[in-house]
């Protein structure tokens, strides 16, 4: 890998391939590379380049055919429009360049463009009417995570157009009429709506994404089942309807479909049994209802994500679920599901075992064709927040049951999933007393749960020679165990812990003791104190006195008795007075 400044190759004038793509070269680019009359391909992509590129560094290459500057954050390109222009470009990569706030107009000039690549530019401009008619021979359209806005034209006489992406950005209206051939489509995050008609019967199509857009129409039956042929589709965040088609003879191709949060009704239609190489199926938060099909966990042998959250689904969870054996993700929450839990939980076997952050697993991988592939994602619900991940997808491993109607206890075989690294049941009726809870010697890390105090009958606990970090919560419940349940958490601070306070802490915990004594002196310390003791002595003297008194037989019995005591005591002091007075004669 090579480092430094790009050398100033002006003496290599019959240079016709320069490529220095993925190094670390940094600085600005002297415009001597403009003297490289000859250059045919210039790839600078995947280094930290800096400064601005301006028609100074290409005033002469007339034979240019290729340029990739992308992935140099800190580049910014600004060239005039050319009123001849000295080349005509067939591949452009400007991908986290610099070309905003306004569309490039350089580009009015290039007319035989087959790849364009401007995603991620910074550019907040519409797209003007030239570009479409420019790149009519374009085979990889890029445009997206811009500010874009505008309504996309007829491409339907783009007949080369394989790939388009106009993610991210503002574009409204209806979709587009597309080639026959494009085999990827990627409009996700946009204002688009209306119907997908046009793309129901694209025979090429392999990839669909129209999620986070506008579109609130019903899906026919017969664009449905063609949907099914494609690889990906991610239809989710928008309001469509209708049902998924049940037709068990229909093909199905698609490994990753992502439904969630629309408004499709019925059943987990059977021709989902088809679909053999499914990785991801999100359909939570739509209107689904019956129960989960026993085929569900014997025909998606691949399945590494299921979600069907949020929906009306009822009866118990079937046994097939267990083999599920490649499962890392599964949310059945909020649904209506009875019955127990499963015991056979311990053949989902990833998550019976810990995933290694190093291992590069290609399962949530979308491959397309020889142009590359895509990483896929799904949204989780991750410490209490939902979001959308990606490339730490794989180091995800999850169960969530929770508000459902589950009943009895939850299975010993539970501790066997030790590569869970989250798991809730909240919200049901499960029931069982846990009194013993050890989990010390782990690699366990991160804050202790407030909520682990909830476990109100929890006679023993044992955190101890883990990775715990942060304060111990104060809570009473958790306070009643000694220091030895959190040591050898040598990040843990706060009480039980009397020699460890935390950063901040107003008091320091060694003094908790002396603190509650410096209490208790301070109420001795009060005139109220005292001025109550007095008040309680004299009414209980009375109380008692005046009482006894105010009674004849107790007045005598109490005179007679203190006559007694007198006498016994004139007796006492004589004979001692009699006995001193004896020694002292004696000395």
């Amino acid at each position: 890998m090579f480092t430094g400044r790009v050398p100033n190759l002006s003496s290599c004038s019959s240079l016709v391939q320069l490529s220095l793509d993925n190094n670390t070269f940094s600085g600005t680019l002297a415009e001597s590379i403009g003297y490289l009359s000859q250059v045919r391909s210039i790839n600078l992509a995947s280094n930290c380049l800096e400064g601005l590129i301006s028609e100074a560094h290409l005033f002469n290459l007339s034979k240019l055919q290729l340029l990739d500057l992308s992935l140099n954050s800190n580049l910014t390109v600004k060239i005039s429009s050319f009123r001849n222009a000295p080349f005509q470009l067939e591949r452009l990569w400007l991908e986290s360049c610099k070309l905003g706030p306004y569309f490039p107009k350089w580009l009015q000039n290039q007319k035989k463009i087959e790849v364009l690549d401007i995603s991620y530019a910074n550019i907040s401009d519409s797209v003007p009417d030239w570009l479409w008619d420019n790149i009519h021979m374009c085979e990889f359209l890029d445009m997206s995570h811009n500010k874009l806005y505008g309504v996309v034209p007829d491409l339907s006489s783009m007949y080369n157009l394989m790939i388009i992406d106009l993610s991210s950005n503002q574009f409204n209206g209806s979709l587009p009429l597309l080639p026959p051939a494009i085999n990827t489509i990627k409009f996700s995050r946009n204002k688009f709506s209306g119907p997908i008609t046009n793309t129901c019967h694209l025979r090429n199509l392999y990839v669909l994404d129209l999620s986070n857009n506008l579109f609130s129409t019903h899906i026919p039956q017969d664009c449905f089942i063609n949907l099914m042929s494609l690889r990906y589709l991610n239809l989710a965040n928008n309001n469509f309807s209708g049902e998924i088609p049940n037709s068990i003879d229909s093909p199905c191709f698609v490994s990753s479909l992502h439904l969630r949060n629309n408004s499709f009704t019925g059943e987990i239609s059977r021709s989902l049994k088809n679909c053999n190489k499914m990785t991801i199926l999100d359909l939570g938060e739509n209107k689904f209802s019956g129960k989960i099909p026993d085929w569900l966990g014997e025909s998606m042998l691949e399945l590494a994500v299921l979600s069907l959250k949020s929906n009306h689904h009822y009866g118990r969870l079937p046994s097939s679920l267990c083999r599920l054996q490649n499962i890392q993700v599964l949310d059945i929450s909020m649904n209506k599901i009875s019955g127990t839990i499963p015991k056979c939980l311990k053949n989902l076997t990833i998550l019976c075992s810990k995933i290694d952050p190093n291992f590069v697993s290609h399962r949530f991988f979308i491959y397309v064709d020889a142009m590359g592939f895509y990483h896929d994602s799904a949204y989780i619900v991750w410490k209490g927040k939902e979001a959308e991940y990606t490339k730490i997808l794989r180091l995800l491993t999850i169960i969530y049951l929770s508000n459902n109607n589950l009943i009895g206890e939850i299975p010993h075989e539970v501790t066997s999933l030790i590569g869970l690294i989250a798991l809730n049941l909240s919200g049901n009726n499960l029931v069982g007393n846990l009194n013993f809870l050890d989990l010390s010697k782990n690699n366990l890390s991160g804050g202790i749960p407030s909520t682990l105090a909830q476990l109100s009958h929890l006679g023993v606990l044992d955190l101890s020679f883990n990775n715990l970090s942060g304060k111990i919560p104060w809570i009473d419940h958790l306070q009643t165990f000694n220091a030895s349940v959190y040591m050898g958490n040598p990040r843990l601070c706060g009480p039980p812990l009397v020699l460890k306070p935390c950063p901040g802490d107003k008091t320091p915990v060694g003094n908790v003791d002396e603190t509650h004594n410096q209490e208790h002196d301070n109420i001795f310390n009060s005139k109220g104190f005292y001025v109550s003791m007095a008040l309680g002595f004299i009414v209980a003297f009375w109380g008692v006195s005046g009482t006894l008194f105010l009674n004849k037989w107790c007045r005598i019995t109490i005179g007679k008795m203190l006559v007694c005591v007198e006498d016994w005591l004139y007796v006492k002091i004589m004979i001692s007075k009699n006995r001193l007075k004896i020694y002292l004669e004696n000395c």
